[in-house]
């Protein structure tokens, strides 16, 4: 995967780390395991590497780097498969360290920094306690001023590095009677009289130590207070983010490497006379879990991007602590399945990394809390402040990352929004009721340039680059009509895109300038009764008869197959070739023996859909795009953005489902309240809207790799597959609110529901996108054309 963060400098600081770990940690996992405890020189090596503090200031011996640095050293010790050696790293580095580095004085800088950077001092955060796990402002340890001394008494309970660390960087109550504003950060040596700790057996994450603290009567120099008296719970809110976002990058590897290890197995293992990896179930399974995790990881890399431009989003911060580490379980339990009874032991990979996951939705916050805290930001619009931090404290950040979208393209966003208000969604009602839209919804369409936006120039269009379209998508999905999104999208992003991408210079006059202006309507026709998506083993045939071919068969499902202008047609022109014996071909609607038939659909219902029929219709052979039977390469070249395109519009209507939501739950009063304010319906709008925008951003990032170039048939299927899945689940799960209001078609879930259903159908079925997925995974198929070949060309630049 092309990456837009990391840099030349970056992989070389992998590739060492990489090594060190595979010489030093990686043989000694199964031992420091067995024993519970990693030995005190792994710290003083990795110090000595300079694989610690890298984003910490050179004056106490850190590196001073940006944060991508720490994202690859989260990754490559996510490559270790030991969640104990992964936390006992992240506990000094990223969870306690900082404190100290963002809110310690001088003198604390001085006296623990240098020793952490290090390896020399390890150190550990205490927060949680026996009667208080995330609610950090209802702690019972007190710490009580009594002259250039705090008397601090209580306990912790789950704390990391405990036994055999340092310092612990302690919550406390310094003022008992003032909740939040009563809590501090203070450093108390491990050592300290009074201090002590009895170790915890845990189920998973072996390697650490993690123990329950004591602290009697323990003094605590007045100088080790962390920042101000009474600022620790702010202290708290910010740095749980850092800690939050630390799981991330790691848990993503994880969840990668238990992949690659199921598909290695599943490669040897054999069952029934076969290797397992040729079972479609298996098969499925695994590209799902592929998918879901390559949408996580370009959403954690959007949350490192903005941490790393020292931007503050606790929302984006905890859902993606919350869907990453609940995804960890998920993959963990299923990747364990493929090994079978193998999968359940010791001497297995899996076994050990199914017992360290179990923690992960519960440390730093448990998912719970992650739902509290979006939920709060989603419905009630709270905002988390960041605090102030040292002024002398200015980490350094790389100035790479995703700016996805310009001024220019959101000035283009609120015209076009504008456009749309005005001209479209006060008669789309009309429109689904008509069963099509009006043409001259095209005409106005043209008139602002929206059919042409990535078409070149020279036929009318405007050669923007690929953003604008994904643009048009979106605020296209916002309309509350599927139907109108497709019949539009059916012209411009399917028909005229094939002619652009295969069409000569005689095609490109006749059909994209008029098309550009909405004076002429295309449809694009693959699908054939009983052919869907096996579009190698269409029917459809056109043979060769001096200067015409002619075409029998026929297609169905086909937007606009009723009321366009022409039909770009798959068809047959090797009947004895599979795929190798497929053609692209143009058909004028008013061609003799081209008939078509309207189809009653469950939604979609502003588009006409036909089945077209062709008897012995004569078409000449100039009509033909591309190549001969070079049509089945052009098809899957061009699936790519016709995926992208439907995941980004599945996005968009899954946001707006949740917008109506959200409005309707403001207003709707039961049982004395508002709906918004039970628990149940709040989490579950938290976890809709953080899979959303793991899902934006997962989508985005690829329209900046299909914006660069790069090759997408297996990402585009993955955000095809998860997207319409997810605006599937909301869609549903929204209508519920709505109660009885939303089967009503005077409320706008009915329609939202029943036209999300054909997304995980068109353009591929789920199931066949999965396909897909298993066949790049497994069997290294990459849906490239033959070479020499030439290929479509990228629709915009």
């Amino acid at each position: 995967m092309q990456s837009y963060h990391f840099t030349e400098e970056h992989e070389l600081f992998r590739q060492s780390l990489r090594t060190f770990l595979d010489k030093e940690v990686i043989p000694n996992i199964d031992q420091w395991e067995e024993e519970r405890q990693i030995p005190r020189d792994i710290w003083k090596k990795m110090g000595q590497m300079g694989f610690l503090g890298l984003s910490y200031p050179e004056k106490y011996g850190g590196a001073e780097l940006d944060f991508f640095y720490d994202v690859v050293f989260n990754e490559e010790i996510g490559r270790v498969n030991s969640g104990g050696f992964i936390i006992t790293q992240q506990v000094v580095q990223y969870m306690s360290g900082p404190y100290i580095l963002k809110y310690g004085s001088e003198t604390l800088k001085q006296k623990y920094l240098p020793g952490i950077i290090s390896g020399d001092l390890i150190s550990s955060i205490g927060i949680t306690e026996p009667g208080a796990g995330s609610d950090a402002q209802n702690i019972q340890t007190k710490a009580i001023k009594n002259g250039d001394h705090y008397i601090v008494n209580g306990s912790k309970t789950f704390i990391t590095n405990a036994v055999y660390g340092d310092l612990i960087v302690t919550v406390v109550k310094t003022n008992p009677e003032a909740g939040a504003a009563g809590v501090s950060l203070l450093v108390i040596d491990r050592n300290a009289e009074g201090v002590s700790a009895r170790k915890l057996k845990k189920l998973g994450w072996h390697a650490s130590d993690t123990a329950e603290l004591s602290f009697d009567n323990v003094k605590v120099p007045i100088e080790n207070l962390i920042g101000e008296e009474g600022h620790g719970f702010y202290y708290l809110m910010n740095g749980l983010q850092l800690e939050r976002l630390c799981f991330i990058p790691a848990s993503v590897v994880s969840m990668e490497m238990a992949i690659a290890k199921s598909l290695q197995y599943m490669s040897e293992r054999e069952a029934f006379g076969r290797s397992i990896n040729r079972f479609q179930v298996l098969r499925h399974r695994i590209a799902q879990l592929a998918a879901e995790v390559e949408s996580v990881k370009a959403f954690s890399y959007h949350c490192c991007d903005l941490y790393n431009k020292q931007i503050y989003d606790v929302k984006l911060c905890s859902m993606a602590k919350l869907i990453t580490t609940e995804l960890q379980e998920k993959v963990a339990t299923q990747c364990l399945q493929f090994f079978g009874g193998y999968g359940f032991m010791e001497e297995y990979p899996m076994a050990r990394a199914y017992r360290d996951v179990r923690v992960g939705t519960i440390g730093g916050g448990s998912s719970e809390i992650m739902r509290e805290i979006i939920a709060k930001m989603v419905i009630d619009d709270i905002n988390y402040a960041k605090a102030k931090t040292d002024d002398s404290y200015q980490p350094k950040t790389s100035g790479k990352g995703n700016s996805y979208f310009t001024t220019d393209h959101e000035l283009f966003r609120k015209s076009l929004r504008d456009f749309l208000n005005k001209e479209v969604k006060p008669n789309i009602d009309q429109w689904e009721a008509d069963g099509e839209l009006p043409r001259d919804i095209y005409n106005k369409f043209g008139e602002m340039g929206y059919l042409g936006l990535a078409l070149p120039k020279a036929y009318g269009g405007l050669d923007l680059d690929v953003k604008y379209s994904a643009i048009l998508h979106e605020e296209m999905a916002r309309v509350n009509s599927g139907g109108f999104a497709a019949a539009i999208g059916a012209h411009f992003y399917l028909a005229m895109t094939h002619i652009n991408g295969e069409g000569n210079e005689a095609q490109k006059k006749k059909y994209l300038i008029p098309g550009i202006k909405g004076e002429l309507i295309g449809c694009m026709a693959v699908t054939e009764p009983f052919g869907g998506s096996d579009v190698k083993a269409i029917r459809t045939t056109a043979i060769r008869d001096g200067k015409h071919y002619v075409i029998n068969g026929s297609k169905t499902f086909i937007t606009n197959g009723v009321s366009s202008d022409y039909i770009v047609a798959a068809v047959k022109t090797d009947l004895d070739a599979d795929s190798n014996g497929i053609s692209m071909i143009i058909i004028p609607r008013d061609t003799p023996g081209v008939r078509a038939t309207k189809l009653r659909k469950l939604g979609w219902h502003a588009s006409d859909t036909g089945e077209i029929a062709f008897d012995n219709v004569k078409v000449p052979v100039e009509n033909l795009l591309g190549q001969e039977n070079m049509g089945f390469f052009y098809i899957m070249q061009h699936f790519v953005s016709e995926r992208l395109a439907m995941a980004i519009g599945a996005v968009s209507a899954s946001q707006y489902a949740l917008e109506v939501t959200l409005q309707y739950m403001n207003e709707r009063m039961a049982f004395g309240k508002r709906i918004n304010r039970f628990q149940v319906l709040r989490h579950r709008i938290a976890q809709m809207a953080a899979e959303i925008e793991k899902n934006q951003q997962f989508v985005y990032s690829l329209y900046q790799r299909y914006q660069d170039g790069d090759y997408l048939v297996k990402e585009a299927s993955m955000a095809k597959l998860v997207c319409t899945q997810l605006s599937d689940k909301v869609t549903f799960e929204c209508l519920q609110m709505f109660g009885g209001y939303g089967y009503m078609e005077d409320y706008p879930l009915a329609r939202m529901w029943r036209d999300s259903r054909l997304g995980q159908i068109g353009g591929g079925t789920s199931e066949i996108l999965c396909e897909i997925i298993a066949k790049i995974m497994i069997d290294g198929n990459q849906y490239k054309a033959p070479k020499g070949v030439e290929e479509g060309e990228v629709v915009g630049k």
